[in-house]
């Protein structure tokens, strides 16, 4: 064998098997619905490869012979449409909707549960208009799970009297089904762009979930930035509404959506996946205070014990006066 030629056959080894390992889940999540049963199902699938290799020779007959079942899995996989008509978790239940008119921007079924826990709330869903000459202020809050890695960031636009927005883009789960981030590299769940009040997104991780911390920044922008950005997630809550989306853990998770807006410039920089570091980003590239070290502006940023203590009326300004009151007395 030449030198060419090994290259070639290891390089196609290498992207069979990785391909291999990824549809032992996806038999079991997609094929099987992850039922127990296809557990068994996809140990089959990873045994028949690994002894096709051990059995078959000249090589490149089990090389090709995987891959022509991989390309006939993967045009079946690719060929599965995602549905607004599933069994959805209550929280998730309800699509927002928005009607533009001139200034004025009416979002229906904006979120506002009140929790008991994360399965026992009162629904809650209101109907709210926004003008867009009224915003002037966008904040990021960064919800991050412990492991210094994963987060979920979340956007608030502020639009004086006509209060403030929650917008979060997350993954659409049914009843009974848990987040999971395996799960998440299948066609498993929905994309959907949740238009919610701050107090239920925040209250939701800070209190309610085990293990989430939550950090608040004003961003720099532009008035003229952030009414492109507020209009982006506008008109992609109504797409969604009329044409459903996968969610994807990498392609088409919290923020690589985002930077698929399309105001935004696409990011390259690894912490656009490993997101509970996408703070530092922002803070390098000028869209954070910088009259601050980086690590002292987080430490003021940390909401939870604020959020949780807060009332429920004047929410919003409460938080906001605690950490500003904390950095004058820092």
């Amino acid at each position: 064998m030449g030198p060419l030629l090994g290259i070639i056959t290891g390089a196609s080894l290498l992207t069979c098997g990785l391909v291999a390992v990824w549809m032992v889940g996806s038999i079991y999540y997609d094929v099987c619905g992850g039922a127990r049963w296809g557990r068994w199902v996809a140990l089959a699938w990873a045994i028949g490869v690994i002894a096709m290799f051990v059995v078959w020779r000249p090589l490149w007959q089990p090389i090709v012979a995987l891959f022509g079942a991989e390309s006939l899995f993967l045009a079946w996989w690719y060929r599965r449409k995602p549905s607004s008509d599933r069994d959805w978790d209550p929280s998730a239940a309800v699509l927002p909707r928005a009607v533009i008119a001139g200034d004025a921007v009416t979002i229906e079924n904006v979120r506002n549960l009140e929790y008991r826990s994360l399965d026992d709330f009162t629904p809650n869903r209101e109907v709210r208009t926004y003008h867009l000459s009224n915003i002037h202020g966008l904040d990021i809050i960064f919800f991050n799970w412990g492991n210094g890695l994963m987060g979920h960031p979340a956007l608030v636009f502020d639009l004086g009297p006509d209060g403030r927005i929650c917008m979060s883009i997350e993954a659409r789960i049914t009843k009974g089904q848990k987040y999971s981030v395996v799960r998440g590299l299948y066609r498993q769940q929905e994309l959907i762009f949740v238009a919610a009040d701050e107090r239920d997104v925040i209250l939701r991780r800070t209190k309610y979930s085990q293990g989430q911390s939550a950090y608040l920044y004003r961003i720099n922008s532009s008035v003229e930035e952030l009414t492109k950005l507020f209009l982006d997630y506008v008109n992609t809550i109504n797409q969604l509404y009329e044409s459903p989306r996968w969610y994807h853990v990498v392609f088409a998770n919290c923020t690589t959506s985002f930077y698929k807006l399309p105001s935004r410039k696409v990011r390259w920089d690894w912490r656009i996946i490993a997101n509970a570091r996408l703070d530092r980003a922002l803070y390098q590239d000028g869209r954070l205070d910088r009259t601050l070290p980086f690590e002292e502006l987080r430490r003021l940023a940390y909401l939870n014990d604020t959020a949780n203590a807060a009332p429920q009326a004047g929410f919003g300004d409460h938080i906001r006066r605690e950490l500003e009151r904390r950095r004058h007395e820092r």
